[in-house]
């Protein structure tokens, strides 16, 4: 399992997100004070991560899937792209 120093800030994550292409949610967080946002491309990725802003926790989701595909312990995708995409855009290297 990778080790990372810990959780970026929210405006890199959003930012970063962003120009990476995810399609960001953060209204439950801005609105309600949620912990959580979600980050979402259902086009390229078919994938929404579901990220707790406080603890670093996130849940990754496929389309149609009620439990999540991976989550922030998932460590036999660790040589998978797409999740070191997700632990490189949520994480300090």
């Amino acid at each position: 399992m990778k080790k990372f120093k810990g959780l970026k800030k929210l405006e890199a994550i959003i930012s970063d997100a962003e120009q990476q292409g995810w399609e960001v949610d953060a209204t439950a967080f801005e609105e309600n004070g949620s912990d959580w946002i979600y980050l979402r491309d259902i086009y390229d990725r078919l994938k929404q991560v579901a990220v707790n802003v406080t603890n670093g926790h996130f849940y990754v989701y496929e389309p149609f899937q009620k439990k999540p595909t991976a989550t922030h312990m998932s460590s036999e995708f660790d040589n998978e792209e797409w999740y070191n995409e997700i632990l490189n855009l949520l994480y300090v290297s």
